[in-house]
């Protein structure tokens, strides 16, 4: 069985570190994007549970608006593929509470995958220290006998 020299184990744990730490950063974008979408999601949601026969501005585009009067409830969602689908305002109320639930769920789950990321990289980050306390404390024993016989 061939060991492993200090340095090869030191470039391995290097390699670990690297990689443990570019996932904890691409999970950290997945939850932020998360975040905005269920921001998205529970400004939706308020709209359309406010939505009635009431006065509003409308967007036209270039930052100017004009002002209208909602008579319609029924409300275009988006499912998928840039399709919408029509829905009265109860099951748009209904599907919208279900997606952020559903976006609750996923933001949790990437939380559960980066704190167990974090633990590893925390693990393989003491290995690092230790191997390179190891190898200082070598260094110094090698100086020290060097010295002894000079």
């Amino acid at each position: 069985m061939i060991m492993a020299t200090f340095e090869e184990t030191q470039a391995q744990l290097n390699y670990e570190v690297a990689v443990y730490r570019e996932q904890l950063m691409m999970l950290k974008r997945e939850t932020e994007r998360i975040s905005l979408t269920a921001i998205d999601l529970s400004n939706a949601l308020k709209t359309v549970e406010n939505l009635g026969a009431e006065k509003v501005l409308i967007l036209i585009g270039g930052g100017a608006m004009i002002k209208g009067r909602v008579t319609e409830t029924k409300v275009l969602v988006p499912i998928g593929a840039e399709y919408l689908m029509e829905m009265e305002k109860d099951a748009a109320t209904l599907e919208l509470s279900r997606r952020i639930e559903a976006t609750r769920n996923a933001a949790n789950k990437l939380n559960e995958e980066f704190n167990r990321i974090m633990g590893k990289l925390q693990e393989v980050s003491g290995q690092l220290q230790d191997l390179e306390v190891q190898t200082k404390i070598s260094e110094r024993g090698e100086e020290t006998m060097k010295e002894d016989y000079v």
